[in-house]
């Protein structure tokens, strides 16, 4: 369905001054889509906006209790009377696009800010008192929607209403109910365009979406061509995220948009004016990010101060069990967070009249990662951002679903709701205070900071990884992460200097990287990165087994007897080792745990390598022979291609060291002085 609907002067009347809008405030740039339950996985529509804006960066979610149906809303921190999306106990729920093109000539005269998308609402108000036309501003007015409509005829109507009482609206309005209503609404002070999503004509494929310009006002169809809206202000963006959700459509025939996917793939896009994501990114090709993301033209900006995604429920469902998934902050350095309306109260983590905890933790993050400018931002450290929330989101997102489905057949009581709410408000505030000391680690090891990634395929941090992370500290100079084989088969290594490859099995960590995985490792150390073998680190970089990685020409001597025992051994350093470790001592004791007896290897595509260190002493049990282990190499460093390996088949990142042989190693690794 698409409907104009205006009191008695004609749509001519209304003043279309922009045939391609110019360069606006980068702060009013909020993207948005009404998703019918014709194109969602489980058949509820969904309702997204990213919130731009230059006017406040803090936000956070409030009930409000006033006439009318109780509301759940994200707002300028600190206010109430203007809202910025939300859903009420009707499962109605609204978000809007500031379109300026809307305004209609009785507002000629009105300040650029009145009714905009970010004033505040004091500021809104006050537009509002000074200047034709009169009446709500967008925030004011979603929040009286909020209020008064339960469907989307509500809202319709509400519309109509205010045609002729008066409202200074210059919005793309989006709005789903509980009745599988799904609909875009371009609203001008005195007329509306309705856009139905659920009706084939207006939305061939289901969806709907907004950027900072509405279709009546360029005289475009309900679905223009890409070449109709290229030069129109906000133009990419409209295009960028249509692209997105025809993607997941023309996936395969089952599949569909979700929650996940919005929320992942939508809210962080990151791609140029083209419409071609950076490498990296949650949409770009596998590889290393840029220096610096431009985003004047993404969808995620500097100027997104936080997200909102609607999970809607289907007609005769419960409309309390919408779900308003709400990152507070620019979602590239935030975390999603299931809100619902029927909650008793809001969690801590989110309300704060100076601004909700979680996106104050995104806010610090994004203004350490701003470019000078503000126009973009440094990207070195998102991955390491995006590599631990991510996770965590993705934990979020499986539990609420699974209480989703139980509270949809078996009902949910308030106080049900409540408790799950903050325990997972709880969660997500717990990984982004994590990743906000993680930040200041980094922030204070400084940009010369040697990048590491510590491999890592335990659900919890293993107690290899946990030693290196407590000596490869900031302090030290080493900016270190963990990181799982599915984040090495994505490309994460091309964010890193060294990898270090710890203590464990061998077999298994090459069972869990895959084929794919181990290519990544030698294509990074290929190409000039760091590889530090430890123990198991060290059997698989050699050229032994069939599952080795060949980076060093080693063998494994006496593999028979591989599981030998452990205990305290003497390594003997040679000169090699005294001068690139600095070491007084020729000989120290390290914790040794079954690593590989080193000897040199036969491949000739290899180089020879380097002798560090040699075992003095041995450990020799379960049936392995005495003598054996005496006189084979303990430590050797060698070249792959352009990258440094270094080998070490004891311990010495072990508490009580010697640590300093890890330090040492590590920066020889990465290229740099050892010492």
């Amino acid at each position: 369905m698409l409907r104009t609907i205006k009191p008695s002067i004609s749509l001519c009347a209304l003043t279309l001054f922009l045939v391609a809008l110019p360069p606006g405030p980068v702060g009013r740039a909020c993207t948005t889509a009404v998703i019918s339950g014709r194109a969602t996985a489980d058949g509820r529509p969904l309702l997204w906006k990213n919130r731009d804006t230059s006017s406040t960066l803090h936000n956070e979610v409030v009930l409000l209790e006033s006439e009318g149906y109780r509301a759940l809303a994200v707002v300028n921190a600190g206010e109430r009377q203007a809202v910025w999306m939300g859903v009420n106990s009707a499962g109605f729920c609204i978000e809007n696009s500031l379109s300026r093109d809307l305004a209609d000539s009785t507002a000629e005269d009105a300040p650029s800010g009145a009714g905009a998308e970010g004033e505040s609402a004091a500021a809104e108000e006050a537009a509002t008192a000074q200047a034709a036309p009169r009446g709500p501003g967008n925030g004011s007015f979603m929040r009286l929607a909020l209020q008064r409509c339960a469907t989307v005829d509500d809202f319709r109507r509400l519309l109509e209403e205010t045609n002729v009482t008066g409202r200074a609206t210059t919005a793309n309005f989006g709005v789903i109910d509980a009745h599988g209503g799904a609909a875009m609404f371009e609203t001008s002070p005195t007329a509306f365009t309705m856009y139905d999503a659920n009706d084939p004509a207006t939305a061939p494929q289901g969806y709907i979406v907004r950027s900072n310009f509405a279709m009546t006002a360029q005289e475009l169809p309900p679905t223009p061509e890409s070449k109709q809206v290229g030069d129109i202000y906000a133009g990419e963006r409209y295009l960028r995220a249509c692209s997105l959700i025809d993607a997941v459509r023309a996936g395969s025939p089952n599949q569909a948009v979700d929650v996940r996917y919005v929320l992942r793939s939508l809210t962080r896009d990151l791609a140029d004016a083209s419409g071609n994501p950076f490498p990296g990114t949650v949409n770009g090709a596998v590889g290393g990010l840029p220096p610096i993301i431009d985003t004047q033209h993404t969808i995620s900006r500097t100027t997104t101060v936080s997200a909102a995604v609607f999970h809607g429920v289907r007609a005769g469902e419960a409309p309390e069990l919408t779900t308003m998934w709400t990152m507070l902050g620019d979602p590239k350095f935030s975390i999603a967070v299931p809100c619902w309306v029927g909650v008793q109260a809001v969690a801590d983590p989110l309300t704060d009249p100076r601004g909700g905890e979680v996106g104050e933790i995104a806010v610090t993050l994004r203004d350490w990662h701003l470019t000078p400018d503000r126009s973009g931002v440094r990207a070195q450290g998102l991955p390491g951002i995006w590599e631990d929330i991510w996770p965590a989101e993705d934990q979020l997102l499986e539990e609420t679903q699974l209480h989703r489905q139980r509270w949809l057949t078996q009902g949910v009581s308030s106080q049900e709701l409540t408790e799950v709410h903050h325990s997972l408000a709880a969660r997500a505030m717990a990984a982004m205070e994590r990743e906000l000391l993680e930040a200041k680690q980094l922030a204070l090891a400084g940009a010369d900071a040697i990048r590491i990634a510590i491999y890592d395929h335990s659900s919890e941090v293993s107690k290899g990884p946990q030693n290196l992370l407590r000596i490869l500290t900031p302090e030290m100079g080493f900016a270190s992460t963990r990181v799982t084989p599915e984040e090495i088969r994505g490309g994460c290594l091309a964010n890193y200097e060294v990898l270090i490859m710890p203590g464990g099995s061998g077999s298994k960590q090459a069972e869990m990287l895959q084929l794919a995985g181990c290519d990544a490792i030698r294509n990074f150390v290929d190409s000039g990165g760091g590889y530090v073998g430890i123990c198991a680190g060290s059997y698989l970089a050699s050229a032994q087994y069939e599952w080795s990685l060949g980076l060093i020409n080693a063998r494994v001597w006496d593999r028979a007897h591989w599981a030998r025992g452990t205990g305290t051994v003497t390594i003997g350093l040679t000169t090699a080792a005294g001068e690139l470790f600095s070491q007084p001592d020729s000989a120290v004791d390290v914790y040794y745990g079954q690593g590989p007896l080193l000897v040199p290897g036969q491949q000739s595509s290899l180089p020879a390598y380097e002798v560090l260190a040699t075992y003095e002493t041995e450990v020799a049990d379960k049936g392995a022979r005495v003598g054996a282990m005496c006189g084979t190499h303990a430590i050797i460093r060698g070249q792959y291609g352009s990258g440094n390996v270094i080998c070490f088949s004891p311990h010495p990142e072990a508490a009580g060291g010697p640590n300093e042989l890890i330090l040492t190693g590590v920066r020889w690794a990465a290229g740099g002085d050892a010492r």
